[in-house]
């Protein structure tokens, strides 16, 4: 049996118990796709076709994945909604991070708009949109899928925060949070005007604190509109060799303190999540797709082989030091749960496929400290 045969084998197992298809070939290619995107580590078409077994040419090969991308009857969200929901179902009890982000791909044709779900210092992907161009889009294109990921959440997690980056600062999406129910720490721009509780009038830079310390604020209006009554935290991020320390201002429905900063550094799991997806697993800017339905499309394959490689990392660090540092060889972990994962795969595809166990769409709510060398991962 080729390895090919050896990986479809683990997925479909699970995968065929989870989703009901119309037609079995459209579980079976998608399969195939997520077979080829995790030996390829890429999402080009023509490298994924390479690792489909058969005696056919590429080029029926590539076509294959083509009709599949075009096919009306794979709706994105039906085939994973009970994948996630068999992930997430020790999630009862937990406070879920979403992270809300954007990445251009197609030469900056599209841009994805994703929700991701924190996990063990990285995130998986909960749900995605596709618009073309550059710049945030307006909230109303990403309701449909925010409020689809909130109803699901609702009976499986105890609450949900929701992290953004200053591109998301327009207090539309706060008022979408407080709709939908969640939480919500936004960071903010530096130059946006408030009201403070004893009327004071400013722009936020003029309330910086002093480095190293913090400064909160309650019932603070935004806007000159006063479109937002919410709270603010104030600290300078610690800056490196190439950044300067900036203004770090994060909006919140909660309380202004500390936590909120602490839950505000979640976000930048999902930056790396995204380098996980290009240069650092999965290659995503390769793709030269030109239709956003075929690009969602894709991403859902995408989106199995990162909830594998979690599983497989989560496996990794459940068999001890021995188990990790057969693929990870620092005293201390060096590599991402995602990277450990994705290492293990390729351990035990190289070396003996009886290593690596059946793909389960498990996922345990792990906290992990952040990696030793953590540019690296």
């Amino acid at each position: 049996m080729s390895t090919s045969e050896e990986l479809y084998n683990r997925l479909v197992e699970t995968l065929s118990t989870l989703v009901n298809v119309r037609h079995i070939a459209e579980l079976k290619n998608w399969t195939w796709v997520v077979v080829g995107i995790l030996q390829s580590q890429s999402v080009g078409l023509s490298k994924i076709a390479t690792y489909i077994p058969g005696e056919t040419q590429a080029e029926s090969r590539v076509a294959m994945i083509r009709r599949w991308l075009m096919n009306l009857h794979v709706d994105v969200w039906s085939f994973y909604q009970p994948v996630l929901e068999h992930a997430l179902k020790d999630w009862q009890d937990e406070v879920a991070n979403v992270i809300l982000d954007g990445v251009m791909v197609g030469g900056g044709q599209w841009q994805i708009l994703r929700l991701s779900l924190a996990h063990g210092q990285r995130a998986i992907p909960l749900g995605w949109v596709v618009v073309p161009g550059t710049g945030i889009p307006p909230v109303e294109k990403l309701e449909k899928m925010l409020t689809q990921v909130a109803e699901f959440l609702r009976l499986r997690v105890k609450t949900v925060r929701f992290l953004a980056d200053r591109g998301f600062r327009d207090c539309d999406w706060a008022k979408l949070c407080k709709k939908l129910g969640w939480h919500y720490a936004i960071r903010t721009a530096n130059n946006t005007f408030v009201t403070l509780r004893n009327g004071r009038y400013c722009q936020i830079f003029e309330l910086a604190p002093e480095p190293g310390q913090r400064a909160y604020f309650q019932d603070v209006l935004f806007t000159q509109d006063f479109k937002l009554c919410a709270n603010l935290s104030l600290v300078w991020t610690d800056g490196d060799a190439q950044h300067k320390p900036e203004l770090l201002a994060v909006v919140s429905d909660e309380c202004a303190c500390r936590n909120r900063l602490r839950e505000y550094g979640v976000r930048m799991d999902t930056e790396q999540s995204f380098r996980d997806d290009k240069s650092g697993g999965f290659d995503m800017a390769d793709t030269h797709l030109i239709h956003a339905e075929r690009l969602e499309r894709l991403l859902l394959a995408l989106a199995i082989a990162k909830l594998w490689c979690h599983e497989l990392g989560e496996y990794v660090l459940d068999g001890g030091e021995t188990i990790r540092r057969i693929i990870d060889p620092g005293s201390e972990r060096e590599l991402s749960i995602f990277q450990l994962g994705l290492r293990w795969l390729q351990r035990s595809i190289s070396t003996n496929i009886n290593l690596l166990p059946n793909f389960k769409a498990h996922l345990s709510p792990l906290f992990l400290p952040p990696v030793v060398h953590s540019g690296s991962q």
